[in-house]
């Protein structure tokens, strides 16, 4: 059962490798000299060079689990069975259907655009003050913070909401009452809303529900969709995160909008060397259609203006 996951996680990234070049007019899956070949396919070769290469962009937590034997075995045999079956793909002429011309072309250019992003990236540097400025300016994220496990009742008319309120403080069971009285999509699961945090509401609800002891209903609250009651289930403080305990995740995040700045600042410089043009008439014929459909059962938004199902 552990090798038919070791291979698994191979063949995928195997595909991924041939996908990016075994149709770019190369001839074979990697290069090298007659030397260097460890298994054919016909008249495709595999050469170790390729494998190195391959092992390089293995995750470490895979490629440290298995002996330099064993793992060099599993891409070996797994890029073999890739080619295999691509070869009699092509004695039966599979890659000249135009629908597989099409999946290749994209592969391609899927692995040319990952590339320039790569490419990009090593030219990309993050200091220690940078990471230090995001940390400080997200304090929200990683400081302390209140979290309330809450339930909430919606209701049309301010009335209607004090009378469940009433009911709540005289002790009957929020959740029944919010089962039975709410109008929101949160009802059927007794007005569970999730994990409430800073940020997630707007800011006069926040203050109330964020306020609230564990067990303690707020007052009648105005929202979008009515009048609304808050019940905090289970309330908790986040400690503050330290620095050093965050700062690979926030360099990773950095980097992250470094490089989608990046690739937007040489979209923009490819636009003026490049024609390129999207053209509108295209999406005309489809405005009909969606006129004609029948009207979509669009499900109600979150609750007070945010929402939040999970723990971090």
């Amino acid at each position: 059962m552990k090798k038919f996951g070791l291979v698994m996680v191979l063949m995928a990234a195997v595909a991924l490798v041939i996908a990016g070049c075994s149709e770019s007019g190369t001839g074979g899956i990697g290069k090298g000299d007659d030397s260097d070949v460890v298994a054919t396919v016909g008249d495709k070769a595999i050469h170790g060079k390729q494998i190195e290469q391959f092992l390089e962009n293995l995750p470490p937590q895979v490629s440290s689990r298995y002996s330099p034997e064993r793992i060099r075995k599993e891409i070996v045999e797994g890029l073999v069975s890739i080619e295999m079956l691509a070869w009699e793909a092509r004695r039966r002429g599979i890659d000249k259907r135009d629908d597989v011309k099409l999946k290749i072309d994209m592969l391609t250019e899927q692995a040319l655009a990952r590339e320039i992003e790569a490419d990009l990236k090593k030219g990309i540097t993050v200091d220690e003050a940078e990471l230090k400025k995001y940390y400080e300016e997200h304090k929200d994220r990683y400081g302390s913070r209140t979290r309330v496990q809450a339930r909430q009742i919606t209701v049309a008319t301010e009335a209607e909401a004090r009378a469940v309120l009433e009911k709540a403080k005289k002790g009957e069971d929020f959740e029944a009452l919010a089962m039975k009285h709410s109008k929101d999509e949160y009802a059927s699961r007794g007005g569970s809303i999730g994990v409430v945090r800073p940020g997630k509401l707007p800011a006069d609800m926040e203050k109330v529900v964020l306020g609230l002891k564990e067990g303690q209903v707020s007052p009648v609250m105005k929202s979008e969709k009515g009048f609304v009651i808050v019940k905090a289930d289970k309330v908790t403080e986040a400690k503050e995160k330290p620095f050093e305990q965050v700062k690979k995740s926030i360099e990773r995040i950095v980097m992250r909008e470094k490089l989608n700045k990046a690739v937007a600042d040489l979209k923009d410089e490819i636009r003026k060397k490049a024609k390129v043009e999207i053209k509108e008439e295209y999406f005309a014929k489809f405005e009909k259609m969606k006129k004609d459909a029948p009207p979509m059962d669009l499900q109600e938004g979150p609750p007070l203006g945010g929402e939040d199902h999970g723990s971090e």
